[in-house]
C-alpha cells in the first residue's frame, strides 16, 4: 500500500472514542499541517486533540508530555522524528502512529504500528510542505476546499513550491491571486503573523492552533479570540525588521560564498531574517547567528540550492557537540560557543570544495 493511502487509511480508522496526541513542529508549517488535521477530525465527530508543539529535535521532556495522558493515536506533524531513535522506542509500543514529514530521512518508520508518509521516501531530492502532504491525504477523504487557505499558508511559509503546483495552481484560481510570488499575497502575511508571535512570545504555538482553528474568514479577523496579540505581534516584528535590514550591509561579513551575519535582537527573528537576506544573496549561503546562553544558534538559507545546506551543516557539525540539520535550502544548528570557529572553519571549507 502506497504511504499516502496508509496515512489515509490511519485517518479514515480514528473514531470519536480515540485519545489523539498531535505533536507538531512549532513553525508555520507544522502549525497549519496541524490545524488541517484536527479540522478534518472534529469534523468526523472526535475529540479534541492534546497539541503539543515542538522545535527540532524535540525537547528532553516530550516523552512525559506524551505520558500526562494515555493516547490511542499520536501524530507527528512536520518533525523527523525518525531521527530520535530513543524517543521511538519509549513511544512506538503505546499506540497508533502516524508520522507526516518531509525532512531528509535517517530511518523508514513503516511497520507493525507505525505508518510514516515522507515523499522523500521514494524520492530523496523531493520537496513538498507537510502542510501540502497533510490537504493532500485530506483530499483523499473528503474536498477540503474550505480549509485551502490554511493549506496556503503553510506551504507560503514554507517557501518552496516547486514540487506543490497542483495546489499552488488551487490557490491562484480559487484566491485570484496572479502575482508570481505568493508570499507577496495576503496569505504571506498570515505566514509572517505566525512567525511574529512566536519571535515576541505574545502566543504560544499551542494557542496560535486554536486562533487558527477559530478563524472562518481568514481576510477578516476581527472577533477572533487572540486576533489582537497576533496583529501587534505583527507589527512590532515588522518594525524591528526595518532596523535590521538597515544595519545589515554595515555588519554583514563576507567569506567566499558565505555571507555572515551576527545577529542582535530581543526577538528570536533569527529564521525570517535569513530568508530575507537570502533573497538579496541568492547565490551565497547566508548564515544568520546569534549567542544565546553558552551556544550560537544558527539559521541557514541558500536559495538556488547550489549548496545543500542541510548536509553542509551536519558535516559542519560533527564531532563538535553540535546538533544541525534541515532542508537543502534551509538549515539550522546549535553549537558550543567553544566550538563556533571550528564550526565556520568547517563550513567555510566545505563551502569551498562545493560540497
Amino acid at each position: 500500500m502506497k504511504p499516502l493511502d496508509a496515512a489515509a487509511r490511519f485517518l479514515k480508522s480514528v473514531t470519536s472514542k480515540d485519545s489523539i496526541i498531535i505533536v507538531f513542529n512549532n513553525d508555520a508549517d507544522g502549525l497549519c499541517s496541524c490545524v488541517l488535521i484536527e479540522k478534518y477530525l472534529k469534523g468526523m465527530g472526535c475529540k479534541d486533540s492534546l497539541k503539543i508543539s515542538q522545535p527540532m529535535p524535540p525537547e528532553d521532556n516530550l516523552i512525559r508530555k506524551i505520558q500526562t495522558t494515555v493516547p490511542t493515536k499520536i501524530i507527528f506533524l512536520d518533525m523527523a522524528i525518525d531521527q530520535d531513535q530513543v524517543l521511538m522506542k519509549k513511544i512506538g509500543g503505546l499506540c497508533d502512529i502516524l508520522i507526516i514529514d518531509h525532512h531528509q530521512i535517517t530511518k523508514n518508520m513503516n511497520g507493525r504500528n507505525i505508518v510514516h508518509l515522507n515523499p522523500r521516501l521514494d524520492k530523496q531530492d523531493i520537496y513538498q510542505s507537510t502542510t501540502y502532504l497533510a490537504y493532500k491525504l485530506i483530499e483523499i477523504l473528503m474536498d477540503p476546499a474550505q480549509w485551502l487557505w490554511i493549506a496556503s499558508v503553510g506551504m507560503i511559509a514554507d517557501y518552496n513550491l516547486d514540487d506543490s503546483q497542483d495546489v499552488v495552481g488551487l490557490i491562484r484560481k480559487k484566491y485570484g491571486i496572479t502575482s508570481s510570488n505568493l508570499y507577496e499575497s495576503h496569505f504571506g502575511r498570515l505566514a509572517d503573523m505566525i512567525s511574529s508571535a512566536k519571535a515576541t512570545k505574545k502566543l504560544s504555538m499551542e494557542e496560535l492552533a486554536d486562533l487558527f482553528m477559530n478563524i472562518e474568514d481568514p481576510f477578516n479577523l476581527d472577533g477572533v479570540k487572540n486576533s489582537d496579540k497576533l496583529i501587534e505581534a505583527y507589527k512590532d516584528v515588522e518594525n524591528e525588521l526595518v532596523r535590521i535590514k538597515s544595519e545589515f550591509e554595515s555588519r554583514a561579513e563576507k567569506k567566499g560564498d558565505i555571507v555572515y551575519y551576527n545577529f542582535n535582537s530581543k526577538y528570536n527573528l533569527r529564521s525570517p531574517v535569513s530568508t530575507i537576506l537570502s533573497e538579496r544573496y541568492r547565490n551565497k549561503i547566508v548564515v544568520v547567528y546569534e549567542k544565546v546562553g553558552s551556544w550560537i544558534d544558527v539559521s541557514v538559507r541558500n536559495q538556488t540550492k547550489r549548496y545543500n545546506v542541510g548536509m553542509l551543516l551536519k558535516k559542519s557539525a560533527e564531532g563538535l557537540g553540535a546538533s544541525a540539520g534541515g532542508h537543502e535550502a534551509a538549515a539550522g544548528a546549535k553549537v558550543p560557543e567553544k566550538n563556533w570557529k571550528a564550526f565556520r572553519e568547517n563550513l567555510e571549507e566545505l563551502a569551498q570544495s562545493g560540497k
